[in-house]
This record gives structure tokens, C-alpha cells and sequence, in this order.
């Protein structure tokens, strides 16, 4: 399987987004208008966008199509190499709350959001420090299999989002180990509240500010990102100390969407994140 995936990825990662970069330049928007990632990427941007232009919306919406491939680019290349390779590909590091705290008796909770690939951002953290992370089943069993075998080197463990992962999740944090979780998606129903989200009431992932609340353990926002410049670039931000309160589900949503505003083309727009909107009941993205 990882073969598979290293032939896949043949390309350098800087090499591989020019040749998409120049591809993109070559295609019109309605060319790739019928795609239904693309149709969901551009609902979601209305949503959350709603002053831009029809025009403002289609060159955002391909743009975010472009990142969303380079993102799996990114991730089926992080699952065929090693953990220096990964390393060496990640240039600059936002916060290096990792080796300023050498102490990792402690318990710490991070969230994260789909900006570009997840699996690269958790190979890098399970680089520096083993932990126990939330994550949904792939349906293909054998890359299910072998993803789950990949995330699960260096001693961490993955446990799959449900009653039994966050029993998991909490086990863990309460043995001090470090826990990680993506709290940007629509979650089952029972895990989650509702709060604002790009001025909408969202049905939103409540575990981990819940979870700071009631254990008082530090708590990060990471995610990751890429400087044309630079390279790959992993960040850590210190939420305001308001997450730890009855309110901390909005505060956690605030700083995602303030690291999102700051590059929507690098969020991953193609999931259904306003498909439980309090004020519209019905599907949303039916049209």
C-alpha cells in the first residue's frame, strides 16, 4: 500500500502544487462548476461569504478546490514517507510550545481544523510527542487498515469518533496523556451544541472545550499551513482563557474561523459544515 501511495506521489511537494497551480490557470470555473466537492466548497462560501460577488465566489471557490487537491496530495505523500522526510519538509513552526515544555507528565488537549492535510499536521505532532487522537473510518477497509496501523506508530493510539473514542479520549487525558481531535466538522448528534460559526448557528463539536472545562488541562489550537516563501508551516495558538468557560464552544469557534478568514482557500470548504444550521432545518445544500 505505501508503494502505491509513494508512486502516487512522485512529485516533490513544491513541484507537484506548481504543476496544479498552472493546470488551474488553464481551466475555467465552469469547466469544473459539475463537481460535487466544488458545488459544496461554493455553497459553503456563500454561506460564510455572503457579501462576495458571484464572480468573488467562483475564483474563491477554484481556488479552494486547488488547495483541497493539493491538500490530498499532501496527505497520500505524508502516508509514503518517513517521519524525517516530514520534518524536513516542515520549515517554520508557529509557537514551539513542544520543546518549551519538555515536561510531558501533563495532560494537553488539541483541536484542530481542516486546513490542508490533517494526517501531515498529526504525523508531525506524533513526531515530537505520542498521543491519543480521534478519527473517522475510512470506508475502503484496506486503507482503513493501513492509515489506522500508519497513525498509530511512535506509540500513539487512534480511537474512532463515538461514544466509545471520546471514553478513550477522556481515559487519556485523565493519565495525563496528550489528546488530539479535528473540531471543525458537524458532529453526532449528542456531541455537540450549538454556536456561531461565520454568523450562523452551527451544531458544533463541543468535546474539547468541554473537556478544558472540566479538567482544566492547556488547551491549542493547530493547524497547518503553506508559505509559497517558505514551505510548510505548523502553528499553535493559546485560545483566550474564556474556553474554559460555560461559553468555551463559541470561543473555540471564533479562533478557528479567525485562522480561517485569514486564508479561506486553504480551508477544506468541501464538507457540509452547515448541514445542521439552526435557523434551516432543511438541506441546504439540496439545490
Amino acid at each position: 500500500m505505501k508503494i502505491i501511495f509513494y508512486i502516487f506521489t512522485i512529485f516533490p511537494l513544491k513541484f507537484a502544487f506548481l504543476i496544479m497551480d498552472a493546470a488551474f490557470k488553464a481551466i475555467p470555473f465552469h469547466v469544473l462548476s459539475f463537481l460535487p466537492p466544488l458545488k459544496v466548497t461554493k455553497k459553503n462560501l456563500s454561506i460564510a461569504f455572503s457579501d462576495l460577488s458571484e464572480n468573488e465566489l467562483n475564483l474563491l471557490a477554484k481556488e479552494s478546490y486547488k488547495e483541497t487537491l493539493k491538500s490530498f496530495y499532501e496527505t497520500l505523500y505524508t502516508w509514503s514517507r518517513s517521519s524525517k522526510k516530514i520534518l524536513h519538509e516542515t520549515k517554520k513552526i508557529n509557537n514551539r510550545f513542544l520543546f518549551n515544555n519538555p515536561d510531558q507528565a501533563s495532560g494537553l488537549i488539541i483541536f484542530a481544523i481542516h486546513n490542508r492535510s490533517i494526517d501531515f499536521m498529526l504525523r508531525w505532532i506524533s513526531i515530537q510527542r505520542s498521543n491519543t487522537s480521534l478519527y473517522k473510518k475510512i470506508k475502503l477497509n484496506p486503507v482503513d487498515r493501513f492509515v489506522k496501523k500508519f497513525r498509530e506508530e511512535g506509540n500513539c493510539k487512534m480511537v474512532e469518533t463515538g461514544i466509545g473514542g471520546v471514553k478513550a479520549i477522556l481515559n487519556s487525558l485523565k493519565d495525563n496523556q496528550m489528546i488530539c481531535m479535528a473540531s471543525d466538522q458537524v458532529p453526532a448528534r449528542g456531541l455537540g451544541v450549538y454556536a456561531k460559526f461565520f454568523d450562523h448557528e452551527c451544531y458544533s463539536f463541543a468535546l474539547a472545550p468541554n473537556l478544558a472545562r472540566k479538567s482544566k488541562k492547556p488547551i491549542l489550537l493547530s493547524y497547518l499551513s503553506y508559505e509559497k516563501n517558505i514551505g510548510h508551516v505548523m502553528n499553535f495558538i493559546k485560545p483566550s482563557k474564556n474556553i474554559y468557560s460555560e461559553f468555551g464552544v463559541q470561543v473555540m469557534n471564533d479562533e478557528m474561523e479567525t485562522v480561517i478568514r485569514q486564508s479561506p482557500a486553504e480551508y477544506s470548504w468541501e464538507y457540509k459544515k452547515f448541514r445542521r444550521l439552526l435557523s434551516a432545518p432543511q438541506d441546504v445544500y439540496s439545490d
